[in-house]
């Protein structure tokens, strides 16, 4: 067997996140092969979402380490770890066309007009929204095209490792077995 496929693919080694006294998340170790879909599950105020911010970069772990093929990115900033993350709600920016939100990462990856304008136009497809909402602002869209929009977002940087925080909540059944 070779070893890319003994390693894993995302490892969280002893990880834990303290804010004052209390223990948000409490020496969780994780390995995650690559093409595997994982679940965290637990009552909420357990750390799910603490632990999905470590992994992105937007909290550092006060122990432990965290890697992404076996490169260790909990010191790295969050653009560079390979990450991208769907955040419960959404995070669009409102003061941009739905265009911009998604076209964002590619922008700062400095990708081409060209390959964003198709890019962007793929993804759309991908999560079932007509190009003509690219124009409108998120405050023009229902909770679920502003969900598919933060989806749109993270998935087409193409990251190592997509997080996502309860990103399918606001979809009808159909369409969140789709999504899946």
């Amino acid at each position: 067997m070779s070893n890319l496929l003994q390693t894993s693919h995302l490892r969280l080694d002893n990880v834990t996140k303290k804010f004052g006294r209390v223990n948000a998340v409490d020496h969780v170790t994780l390995d995650i092969q690559r093409g595997s879909f994982a679940t965290l599950l637990g009552p909420s105020g357990c750390g799910k979402t603490t632990l999905l911010r470590m992994i992105a970069g937007f909290y550092e772990p006060d122990e432990g380490g965290i890697y992404v093929d076996d490169q260790r990115v909990d010191r790295m900033p969050p653009h560079k770890r390979g990450t991208a993350m769907v955040f419960q709600d959404y995070a669009l920016w409102p003061h941009m066309t739905v265009f911009d939100n998604i076209a964002y990462g590619l922008k700062m990856q400095k990708v081409g007009k060209q390959e964003i304008m198709q890019r962007v136009n793929e993804t759309m497809k991908l999560v079932e929204m007509a190009a003509e909402m690219l124009q409108r602002r998120p405050s023009q869209l229902s909770g679920g095209q502003q969900q598919r929009v933060a989806l749109a977002r993270a998935l087409i940087t193409q990251p190592k490792v997509l997080l996502l925080d309860e990103p399918l909540s606001n979809l009808d059944a159909k369409l969140r077995v789709h999504m899946r």
